[in-house]
C-alpha cells in the first residue's frame, strides 16, 4: 500500500549546493477564494501536514532550477539568464491567448496534497517548458508537505468529509517567473517577471 512520504522542514544543503535562490515558471492564483480553499484543506488535514506553508497558491508549469551564484555546485544545472531568455520566447511562441481555469477538488502525491486544476492551456505550457520531461504533469495549487508517513488511501478517504469553499474560475493573463529561497522548503515567493499573454 503506498504511503505518504514525510517531508522535514530543513536546509537541503546538498541539493542546492550553496545557491541561495531557485527559479519556477507559475501561474498565480493568489486569490481570496483560493486562500481560503487551501487554508480550509490544511485545516482539515492538519494532523498530517507540516504546520507550516508559506508559499502563495499557484500553477506551476515549469521548473528553472537555481539562480547561478559563484563558487555555488547545486544538484540542478544553475538557470542562466540565457535559459531564462529561451523560456520567454518559448512561451511568447504558442501564442496563448488569456484563459480560464478551473480550481477545485483534493488529490494527491506522496509528498503533498493539492487542489486539483484544469485547463488545457496549461498542458500546453508544461509541454513547452519540460514539465512533462520532469515528471506527468498534474496542475495543481499546493496545500501543504505531509509530516508524517501514513496510508495513502486513509488520507484521501478524509476527502468526502471535506467541504471546500467554491473558487469561481480564474482568468489567467500570463505566466510569472517566480523565485524562492533555496534554503526554505516552505518559504514564499517572489515575482520575478510576467509573460503576458
Amino acid at each position: 500500500m503506498s504511503r505518504t512520504i514525510a517531508c522535514e522542514d530543513r536546509d537541503f544543503v546538498a541539493w542546492r549546493g550553496g545557491a541561495d535562490h531557485a527559479l519556477i515558471w507559475g501561474v498565480l492564483v493568489d486569490t481570496d477564494e483560493v486562500r481560503a480553499a487551501v487554508d480550509s484543506a490544511r485545516a482539515h488535514w492538519a494532523d498530517v501536514l507540516l504546520p507550516r506553508y508559506d508559499r502563495q497558491p499557484h500553477v506551476t508549469v515549469g521548473y528553472g532550477g537555481p539562480v547561478p551564484k559563484a563558487g555555488a555546485a547545486p544538484e540542478d544545472p544553475p538557470y542562466t539568464p540565457e535559459r531564462i531568455a529561451a523560456a520567454r520566447a518559448t512561451i511568447r511562441g504558442l501564442g496563448i491567448e488569456p484563459f480560464r481555469l478551473a480550481i477545485g477538488g483534493w488529490g494527491t502525491f506522496r509528498m503533498t496534497p493539492y487542489l486539483c486544476v484544469e485547463a488545457p492551456e496549461l498542458d500546453a505550457l508544461a509541454d513547452a517548458l519540460g514539465e512533462n520531461r520532469r515528471r506527468p504533469y498534474v496542475p495543481h495549487v499546493t496545500i501543504g508537505h505531509y509530516g508524517v508517513e501514513v496510508p495513502l488511501d486513509e488520507v484521501a478517504a478524509r476527502a468526502a468529509a471535506w467541504c471546500p469553499p467554491s473558487i469561481e474560475p480564474i482568468t489567467v493573463t500570463g505566466v510569472t517567473l517566480l523565485r524562492y529561497d533555496a534554503a526554505d522548503i516552505a518559504g514564499p515567493l517572489t515575482a520575478v517577471e510576467t509573460v503576458a499573454f
